[in-house]
This record gives C-alpha cells, sequence and structure tokens, in this order.
C-alpha cells in the first residue's frame, strides 16, 4: 500500500520539446521529400523543422544538405579516378574532370561542415542565426518567414516549394517539388502558425499573406487602412463648355 501511495509521478513528454535534433532532419531526397512526409514529421514533432527548447523560444541545429552531397561527389570522383576510368575518350585526355569534381567535392564538403544554428526568441522579439558558435546575424522577426515559391519546367507545368527564408539566413526547403498547392498552403500556414512567424504566398500581392510580425514604425499595421488624400478637381458641365465657347 505504502509503494502504491508514494510512486513518483510519470514524466509527460511533449513532441518537440525535448532535444534539439541531431542536424540532419532536413537530409531528405527529392524524392523523398514530399508533402506526405512533411505532414507525418509534423505529426510527431509540431514546431518542425525547429524543437522547443522553453516557452516562445524554438531552436533549430542542422548541417547543410551539401555535406552528403560533396562527400558522395569526392568518393565518386576518387574511385573513377583510382580505376582509371575517363582518362581517355576518342583519343582525348579527360582526366581532368574527375580531378576537377574531386576538388568541388572536397569543397562542398569543408564548406558545409560547420553547424548552423537558427533560434526564434519570442520572448526578445528577434530571432539569432550563427554558423559554428559564431553570430552571422540577430534582428527581428518580421525578417523570417515561411515562403511558398513557384517553379515551372520548360513545358509551363508549374510546382511548388515550401521554404524557410529569412534575412542572412540561407533558403531552408521544407518539401522539394509538389503539384498540390492547397496541401503546401494549408501546411505552410500550419507551421507558420506553430511557429508565430509570416507566411507568404507564391504571388507577391496576394490575400492569403498571414502577416503576424510588422517592420517597427511601418505604415501598414494589422486593422489600419492608409487614407488616401485626393485632390478635387471641379469639373465643368457640357452646358458650360458650350457657353464659354460662344
Amino acid at each position: 500500500m505504502n509503494s502504491l501511495f508514494f510512486q513518483s509521478p510519470k514524466t509527460i513528454h511533449i513532441p518537440g520539446s525535448s532535444t534539439v535534433g541531431n542536424g540532419f532532419e532536413l537530409w531528405d531526397i527529392g524524392c523523398f521529400s514530399t508533402e506526405r512526409s512533411l505532414a507525418k514529421k509534423l505529426k510527431k514533432n509540431p514546431f518542425y523543422p525547429f524543437f522547443q527548447q522553453q516557452a516562445n523560444v524554438y531552436v533549430l541545429e542542422y548541417y547543410q544538405d551539401t555535406l552528403w552531397k560533396g562527400i558522395l561527389l569526392f568518393l565518386i570522383c576518387v574511385i573513377l579516378m583510382s580505376l582509371g576510368l575517363f582518362k581517355k575518350v576518342h583519343n582525348q585526355e579527360t582526366w581532368g574532370f574527375p580531378a576537377y569534381g574531386v576538388g568541388i567535392g572536397l569543397w562542398l564538403a569543408v564548406s558545409s561542415l560547420p553547424r548552423r544554428r537558427l533560434v526564434l526568441n519570442h520572448t526578445r522579439g528577434m530571432y539569432h542565426f550563427s554558423i559554428h558558435g559564431h553570430t552571422v546575424y540577430q534582428g527581428p522577426l518580421y525578417r523570417i518567414y515561411i515562403r511558398l515559391a513557384l517553379r515551372s519546367d520548360a513545358y509551363g507545368k508549374c510546382f511548388f516549394q515550401l521554404v524557410l527564408c529569412g534575412y542572412k539566413l540561407e533558403p531552408l526547403v521544407l518539401v522539394k517539388l509538389s503539384e498540390h498547392y492547397q496541401q503546401l498552403e494549408f501546411l505552410g500556414r500550419h507551421i507558420a502558425r506553430k511557429l508565430n512567424i509570416n507566411y507568404f504566398d507564391c504571388m507577391a500581392v496576394s490575400y492569403r499573406h498571414v502577416v503576424r510580425h510588422w517592420p517597427l514604425g511601418s505604415v501598414y499595421s494589422p486593422g489600419i487602412v492608409p487614407r488616401r488624400n485626393f485632390s478635387y478637381v471641379p469639373r465643368y458641365s457640357l452646358y458650360q463648355e458650350d457657353d464659354v465657347m460662344v
């Protein structure tokens, strides 16, 4: 009986509030980066791609996906050079192409090694972006937003991307390419609402924008419509013009 009454309470796990992730959450290959996979991630973590560190503070730590792309390119070119492939094509020296790929792959991997950290601090009303502990930019929250980007192919077919954008921030693509506009709009609005940031449609001027943060001293603010000052220009009737002509 005593053990029944003196049991320690069970800890309640809140999704998205445990850790800051391993840095590889955004490493999705194009065919797997769809709105369906994003919806599954949001079901596990409602603040995806961020993690809630504390109340009104969201943290995202990540590595750029060019890290694995650079490593893959480097390994492929090294294997081609070691096997002696592509040395000559039609009696022409072509060994420079894999050597060039080795250099490009190594540069991509090294430049992507530093860990990125993005913090949304609604308590202070600012966001902070740093690379390997060095501050790149710290500014107001109206400069970071979710954007629905529009892309089209050579045949005029439209595709949509869901991107996390910001000033001095590398664009973070949440969904690579999709034809489903309404689903991406719903997911983008949901992420922006959970993170309490702005959402912008693919059109520059659209009633689908959701603006939660405005620049200080902005003329346009929620619920305020600027008044237009029209100058009165008197009009003359047709009869008056006839009288003047007479």
